[in-house]
């Protein structure tokens, strides 16, 4: 049978509800008299996955999640007119930033329980599994994360696993500024283990000149992660709810998956 029309009445109701949306989101992404031309933009660990073109970072299609994460975060910025320039740091720099500053805007970062009061948090934008991984030449044997407290573990510096095993303390932490620098040096014996995200690892193996099949996730998996967009925690309430509008805008609109679909994969 036919579905039934709606009423005139639900129609009405239908259409001032869109309509109300949408003026609350273009309320929210319009620009303000407000100083986020001040805003320091910072992502970090791009490696080879951008490009600097004019001047400006860009990310490589099919380069990666970081290649994803830059181009979302200009789509964003595009949306609420503000061309900001990206600024590519060490991720240890971009948390001290984030904490001593109030106009810094950090991604993609793990929203971990230590890291909560630390900023205003937009997402997730992304989610994986963390695994400590393992040269498949020389296995660990390891399957708890107590095994592995007394061996060399390569972090990325001021991550979310630095953080994590510090707090557990690991003896042996060799902290870098890129994953692919620990996995080269898990290929060449140097470390015995790389705690690192499933996503993009074939990327990382790549930037390291390390073959697939040299590299194995061990029996211990160090858990699964959000990443988000961080923002300083003193911004005011109206920068944070002009972002969170400008990700919900594209996520609703297709533009997120497309974009996730040309750079990330």
């Amino acid at each position: 049978m036919p579905r039934p029309l709606p009423a005139p009445g639900q129609t009405r109701r239908r259409a001032a509800v869109a309509a109300a949306l949408a003026l609350t989101l273009a309320t929210w992404l319009a620009p303000t008299t407000c100083l986020a031309r001040d805003w320091l933009i910072y992502t970090h660990s791009l490696d080879s996955q951008a490009v600097l073109i004019d001047g400006q970072l860009r990310g490589r299609e099919h380069a990666g999640k970081r290649a994803f994460f830059l181009e979302l975060v200009r789509e964003l910025l595009a949306d609420m007119a503000e061309p900001l320039a990206i600024q590519d740091v060490p991720l240890a720099r971009g948390l001290a930033q984030l904490q001593q500053r109030d106009d810094v805007v950090l991604f993609n970062l793990g929203k971990t329980p230590e890291r909560l009061p630390l900023a205003h948090w937009v997402g997730p934008i992304w989610e994986e599994t963390d695994w400590l991984y393992e040269n498949s030449q020389r296995p660990t044997g390891i399957h708890s994360l107590e095994d592995a407290k007394n061996l060399s573990v390569c972090v990325l510096n001021g991550s979310s696993h630095d953080e994590r095993l510090t707090a557990m303390a690991f003896t042996q932490l060799k902290r870098n500024n890129a994953y692919s620098t620990c996995f080269g040096m898990l290929a060449a014996g140097r470390v015995a283990l790389v705690a690192s995200a499933d996503s993009g690892l074939a990327h990382r193996l790549h930037e390291a000149g390390v073959a697939a099949d040299r590299v194995r996730p061990s029996a211990v998996q160090l858990g699964r992660d959000e990443g988000f967009i961080a923002l300083s925690r003193s911004m005011p309430e109206q920068y944070i709810a002009r972002w969170r509008a400008a990700l919900l805008h594209v996520q609703q609109d297709g533009r997120f998956q497309a974009l996730r679909n040309r750079y990330a994969h």
